[in-house]
């Protein structure tokens, strides 16, 4: 058997990713995660007992104790979770995919457009889940597989049984531990485990179950075996052929930001939880000082009971009898103002949904630089998730016997207008006088949301010419 020990790293940011992917996923989730959390006030984990000489002993329990149970699931269902992470994430995730990616996909992989990762999967599918990993965890990466084909096999009968190559997407928590190692004075992964999640049927039950497929270079060689939950061998150690031949190079081409780099969201996910604890306080107190208690001091116990309502007057024989009400202070302004504290700095740090407009016109400077952040942010996912998946392209088309000369480029102008007619001018006067090519010309028309995403810059150039404006070069 084969001890699988997950790396440092791993082991270290575990708790950060589980808490940052609760965060995203909104109330339901968070609250379904209980204490860890919302910790429970003292008195919910206390009880109290009486020793030999009569004295009242408090013990503390690590636990809820019953009747604590009972008032924590008050507290936790009159708390507030606010989705401020999860809104801004997928605020991010869309103005990256608002337009299309600029792609050119060798004709040997043209299937992975639309079938990318063997079950149906489109190419813009792994973009999304690339861009949500990058933003949300500080690892994540996309493995290059293909099924062992028999020697000799044609094309043809590589397409009927499907046996080309997919990309795999793996989250943070299965990439369990990994390394590097310098091959041809280069360094380079030599070795890592991922952890994939099998199902197994017996009749009408299914279950789930890991195992471990593990990468490495052994000898310089890329090989490849899968174990199962307990360690054993499912599949020793085999070298991995590309198109036909050995290679030293691990096809998982990982994002990975390194033990002290943090994801873009932290902060925000840090702010939202304190959000969280203080709407548990905030709530709780609104609650219960909404109730009144009724009191009522010397008087005399031969009286009938009175019936408490509009209308109704209270009276006793006895002079000295008091009749009032007793209420909590209902003041919660400092957790109200905290409340409102909190949300003005997860709109600084983001979520620029939940930032109060003003009434004044906003200058075009100022506007520019409110995105300034947000833009880097998105466009540094944005960049790393394209370069990811090019490289997975671009091993995947080697493998096909194709050209590695793919290009998948996911947007990076978030500029909601398009390029101003003086812009325009100014490029094609550039363009006119020789300072940039064609090519360079109508890129930068298609970042301005001027030329057509779809149709490449030789495609326009062909147009020009049958148009005859005279235009060609």
């Amino acid at each position: 058997m084969i001890i699988i020990e997950p790396r440092t790293e791993y082991a270290l940011q575990l708790p950060d990713v589980v808490r940052n992917r609760a965060a995203a996923a909104g109330e339901r989730e968070v609250k379904r995660q209980r204490t860890t959390f919302l910790p429970p006030l003292a008195s919910m984990c206390c009880t109290v007992s009486v020793n030999e000489s009569g004295e009242q002993v408090y013990n503390q329990h690590p636990q809820l104790t019953l009747e604590g149970t009972a008032a924590y699931n008050k507290m936790i269902a009159l708390a507030s979770f606010y989705g401020a992470t999860g809104m801004t994430l997928e605020g991010l995730v869309g103005l990256i995919f608002a337009k299309k990616a600029m792609q050119e996909i060798p004709t040997s992989i043209e299937f992975m457009n639309d079938n990318a990762d063997g079950r149906g999967g489109s190419l813009r599918d792994l973009a999304k889940k690339t861009v949500r990993e990058i933003l949300i965890t500080p690892r994540s990466g996309i493995l290059v597989a293909r099924p062992s084909t028999v020697s000799g096999s044609s094309n043809l009968e590589v397409e009927r049984q499907n046996l080309r190559p997919k990309l795999m997407h793996y989250r943070f928590e299965d990439i369990i531990t990994w390394d590097y190692g310098v091959i041809n004075n280069v360094e380079k992964l030599s070795f890592v485990v991922l952890r994939e999640v099998v199902t197994v049927r017996t009749q009408f039950k299914i279950e789930s179950e890991y195992q471990y497929r593990v990468l490495e270079l052994i000898d310089g060689i890329y090989h490849q075996s899968v174990l199962n939950d307990s360690g054993g061998e499912i599949t020793p150690a085999t070298p991995v052929q590309v198109n036909g031949s050995l290679v030293d190079t691990i096809p998982f081409f990982i994002d990975d930001k390194g033990i002290d780099a943090k994801p873009a969201l932290n902060e925000l996910v840090d702010m939202n939880f304190h959000h969280y604890q203080v709407s548990a306080d905030y709530n709780s107190k609104n609650h219960f000082s909404s109730f009144v208690i009724w009191y009522e001091t010397g008087a005399g116990s031969s009286g009938q009971n009175m019936m408490m309502g509009n209308g109704v007057k209270w009276s006793n024989e006895q002079s000295e009898a008091t009749f009032g009400v007793l209420q909590a202070d209902g003041n919660a302004d400092a957790l109200r103002l905290s409340l409102q504290d909190d949300e003005q700095r997860m709109a600084a740090l983001g979520a620029e949904a939940l930032r109060p407009r003003g009434s004044g016109v906003e200058s075009a400077e100022a506007k520019s630089l409110d995105k300034v952040a947000q833009n880097s942010t998105t466009a540094d996912a944005a960049i790393t998730a394209s370069e990811l998946i090019t490289k997975a392209l671009n091993f995947a088309s080697l493998w096909m016997g194709g050209t590695e000369d793919a290009v998948y480029e996911l947007n990076t102008d978030y500029n909601p207008t398009g390029m101003s007619a003086q812009d325009q001018l100014a490029l094609f006067t550039q363009y006119q006088g020789g300072g940039i090519s064609f090519q360079t010309y109508y890129e930068n028309l298609q970042r301005g949301e001027v030329g057509n995403v779809e149709r490449d810059w030789e495609e326009e150039k062909a147009l020009i010419v049958n148009d005859n404006t005279g235009m060609e070069s």
